[in-house]
């Protein structure tokens, strides 16, 4: 298994921002390998739904088969290709397959603030930070290795204690000048 794999193509780009196939790509890291039937009962979706997601996560080289954890040579198991997928964003459709679900979502979460029942934790937050170059590339890593440490730890926790309920959470970090001349005229043309 790759240790990362990049994915720039739009295919892998559309596979990826889909909410249904990002659980079950994380589904897969906790268990290392999955049918169909037990994939959909781990996240809660139909059997056929995620027959389709799988085929559709296949097609873009993002899981394999793993006939090797197979009953019969009619069963079908499912393993990721990669521990980490990363998403190449300067590729052809990366804004329509990955930016515009992610702000969709991003309104989602901060329009749910008003009417939050407390069940789940949901956080906006904006900021400013004054920064040079160098500080900003020291922030941006700090900031990475933080979700990375985090994303490591609780999936060894899910490892660990499988049959303990977690929600996915997702985390949206994006870091860039605010007043970037070069976004503002590539936004206007």
């Amino acid at each position: 298994m790759l240790e990362a794999l990049e994915i720039s193509d739009p295919d892998g780009l559309r596979a990826l921002a889909n909410p249904v196939r990002q659980r079950i790509l994380m589904q897969l890291a906790v268990t290392g390998h999955a049918r169909a039937a037990d994939l959909a009962e781990a996240i809660g979706q139909p059997a056929n739904s995620v027959s389709f997601h799988l085929r559709v996560l296949a097609r873009a080289g993002l899981i394999v088969e793993a006939p090797e954890h197979a009953r019969d040579k009619r069963d079908r198991v499912w393993t990721n290709v990669a521990e980490a997928y990363s998403l190449k964003g300067d590729s052809p459709g990366a804004n329509e397959a990955i930016l515009r679900p992610a702000l969709r979502w991003t309104r989602d979460v901060f329009g749910h603030g008003e009417q939050d029942d407390g069940t789940a934790r949901r956080q906006f937050l904006l900021t400013s930070v004054l920064l040079t170059k160098d500080e900003a590339d020291a922030f941006a890593e700090e900031v990475t290795e933080l979700m990375d440490r985090w994303s490591q730890r609780n999936l060894a926790r899910a490892r660990e204690t499988p049959d303990v309920p977690r929600q996915a959470y997702q985390v949206l970090n994006v870091i860039g000048p605010r007043d970037d001349p070069d976004a503002a005229s590539a936004s206007a043309g």
